[in-house]
C-alpha cells in the first residue's frame, strides 16, 4: 500500500489535487479537506521521509523556512489568538505539520486540535469555501 501522502504528491504534480496553496522548492502547502479549525493547513514535503532527521541538512533547513513562511502566512490570513502545529506522523510515516489556527472564542482552546478529531467530518470544506481560503492563502505567501 502506497504512503496517502505520496499520492496526494502525485495527484498535486498531475494537477488533480485542488487543495494546493503553494508550491515551495520542497514541499507542497494544502488547505485541509475539513475546516474545523478555519485555516487549518497541511505542509507535506515532496519527498518521503520518515523523520525530520533523514532530510539531508540543506533540504532540512530549507523545509524548517518553508514551515516559518506557511505559519505566517496562516497567522495574518487568518489572526488567530494561537497557532498549534504538529508533526506526529504515528498514522502516515510521511514528514508533515499540520496548522490548526486556535481561536479565542473556541471552547476547548486549552485541548490539543486532537480531541476534536471526531468532529473534523463535520467540516468537510466545500468547494466554495476552499477557493475563498486558497486565494485568501495565495495573496500573501508569494509576498513572504
Amino acid at each position: 500500500m502506497q504512503c496517502p501522502l505520496c499520492e496526494r504528491v502525485q495527484k498535486t504534480n498531475e494537477g488533480s489535487y485542488p487543495f494546493i496553496i503553494h508550491e515551495f522548492k520542497n514541499s507542497y502547502l494544502y488547505l485541509g479537506e475539513h475546516q474545523y479549525y478555519e485555516g487549518y493547513c497541511i505542509l507535506v514535503t515532496k519527498t518521503h521521509f520518515r523523520e525530520m532527521t533523514d532530510l539531508p541538512q540543506k533540504m532540512r533547513d530549507e523545509v524548517f523556512q518553508e514551515m516559518m513562511i506557511c505559519h505566517e502566512a496562516i497567522q495574518k490570513v487568518f489572526q488567530p489568538k494561537k497557532m498549534n502545529l504538529c508533526s506526529l506522523g504515528n498514522v502516515v510515516d510521511h514528514v508533515h505539520w499540520h496548522f490548526f489556527p486556535r481561536y479565542a472564542d473556541d471552547q476547548n482552546f486549552k485541548n490539543p486540535p486532537w480531541l476534536q478529531m471526531n468532529l473534523f467530518d463535520s467540516a468537510k470544506t466545500s468547494p466554495e469555501k476552499r477557493v475563498e481560503l486558497i486565494e485568501k492563502l495565495k495573496q500573501v505567501i508569494p509576498a513572504m
